[in-house]
């Protein structure tokens, strides 16, 4: 092949330079004795670096690297750890872990931070995690002698007895934040269970979940940010205790007074309406479109849109009217597209499923498709009331991804105490998993990518220990220029 003049120079024995993609790149060369052809082959064996007219050579990474070890490289001395989790899951929760630092003691703290960062990354149980954190990057900074079994379940105990410590560090995470009004707002919502097969917790019972499975469980109850877009607070409670019973209980813990529960269709009823308002808590709550206190007459007047008022919420039209029945203030909301889609897709199933699906019953449905009807006692206008209730899909997706992103929907522990501290650590583990959502979502990537995605690719990320010296090993240029649109910076900050 033609190689320019000022490219030649850079040629060497047991070298070759080939231009790939209109750049010019050195390699290294073998050659070996090929029997079965009995001649000498010249293998490629590695690249060496770039070559170009304005920089002249540039050395890879892997170059770099071995340049780096020099002459007295010794073997002996190398060691490699896995780093990209470490620097991923300590940029993420900065913030948290300065103010932990002020509860806890250093020593109690890093095993707490281990056991949260091997739950965010691997999904790991107590008997996994010596081994991953003897190999992990963190075990330079992070306890810095073996994790034994022992010490995490001993921490774990003792985090789970200090729940006061835990209580007031989660209120400096919003105390100071009141100055702005679009943190003040919290969303209280109902729990998610857990099954648990221990014996020896005192808590677990049987109970009704949406699965309807009737297995012994635990039921976790949080509450959700709508400023922050996280959880912010978290409480175990009895596996047969109603979540409306635990709610009054949960605020006071927290201290919180701009709490509002947002539930799903499955929970409306008088009984829950009245205990909601006897304990003095904020509502938002739907109903179904079968409920008795829906009026549908003003969709069935010609002039509706002359008579009632609308706002876009997602560049979607959505018309309302608000209404008193049965003392309960209501507010039926129709999203025009939505309606069009529910009758298509109804009148499709009248083909293919005739005996479910008629014309009476589309006759009945007619005036319901598109709509979404709530009840509250807040006193906020109709487009806030329907901006708060679509956030509980942000609600629902933290509760799905604490089951299947943690696996943590069936849970071994045997001692209350310590399951207290696990969840702790659970928490600290989500807290970083809606971090690493939001800078998806704020880079418009979360069509690409899932924090799952990312975490692997951390994984891919290693330090190595040549001669004393920690280096990080080589990037893509894909990984890079990803994270930098995530705006996350620990590989940019690498030594």
């Amino acid at each position: 092949m033609y190689l320019p003049e000022w490219v030649q120079k850079f040629k060497e024995p047991r070298t070759e330079i080939k231009k790939v993609g209109g750049h010019f790149y050195k390699y290294r060369v073998e050659y070996r004795y090929n029997k079965e052809k009995k001649r000498t082959d010249k293998i490629t064996v590695g690249l060496l670096g770039k070559v170009t007219e304005s920089d002249g050579f540039v050395p890879s990474d892997k170059q770099l690297l071995r340049e780096k070890a020099g002459r007295s490289f010794d073997p002996a001395k190398v060691d490699i750890k896995m780093y990209g989790v470490y620097g991923l899951f300590s940029e993420l929760l900065e913030e948290e872990i300065r103010g932990l630092g002020t509860f806890f003691e250093s020593k109690d703290l890093e095993v707490l931070l281990t056991v949260s960062m091997l739950r965010f990354a691997h999904e790991a149980p107590i008997k996994r995690m010596q081994r991953l954190h003897h190999h992990d990057y963190c075990s330079l900074f992070w306890h810095k002698t073996s994790l034994t079994d022992k010490t995490v379940t001993d921490t774990l105990r003792y985090i789970g007895e200090n729940r006061r410590l835990i209580i007031d560090w989660m209120k400096t995470r919003i105390s100071g934040k009141k100055e702005d009004q679009s943190l003040q707002e919290f969303v209280m919502i109902d729990s998610t269970h857990v099954t648990t097969t221990s014996n020896l917790l005192d808590i677990n019972a049987p109970g009704y979940n949406p699965a309807k499975n009737f297995d012994e469980q635990i039921r976790l109850m949080y509450m959700f940010s709508s400023g922050l877009k996280q959880p912010v607070y978290y409480r175990l409670i009895n596996g047969n205790i109603p979540d409306v019973s635990s709610m009054r209980l949960c605020v006071e813990e927290m201290g919180v007074g701009d709490v509002v529960f947002i539930a799903d269709k499955g929970f409306y009823s008088k009984s829950n309406i009245k205990t909601l308002s006897d304990n003095g808590l904020k509502y938002i709550i739907p109903l179904y479109r079968n409920n008795k206190l829906i009026d549908f007459t003003p969709l069935e007047e010609s002039d509706f849109k002359k008579k009632n008022s609308y706002f876009v919420y997602e560049n979607r039209v959505i018309w309302y009217y608000y209404y008193q029945k049965d003392r309960q203030q209501l507010v039926t909301f129709l999203d025009e597209k939505l309606c069009t889609e529910e009758e298509r897709d109804y009148i499709l199933r009248m083909g293919t499923h005739p005996e479910q699906y008629t014309r009476e019953g589309f006759n009945k449905k007619l005036d319901a498709f598109g709509t979404l009807t709530l009840t509250t006692n807040t006193e906020v206008n109709p487009e806030e009331l329907y901006e708060k209730y679509k956030q509980r899909n942000e609600i629902e997706v933290m509760f799905d991804s604490y089951k299947n992103f943690l696996k943590a929907d069936r849970m071994y522990m045997q001692n209350r105490m310590v399951l207290e501290g696990w969840l702790m650590a659970n928490f600290l583990a989500m807290i970083a998993y809606y971090k690493l959502y939001q800078k998806l979502s704020q880079a418009k990537q979360l069509n690409k990518y899932s924090p799952k995605d990312i975490i692997e690719i951390s994984k891919s990320i290693s330090k190595i220990k040549i001669n004393d010296s920690w280096l990080t090993t080589e990037t893509t240029k894909k990984t890079m220029e990803l994270f930098k649109k995530l705006k996350i910076d620990y590989l940019i900050k690498r030594s």
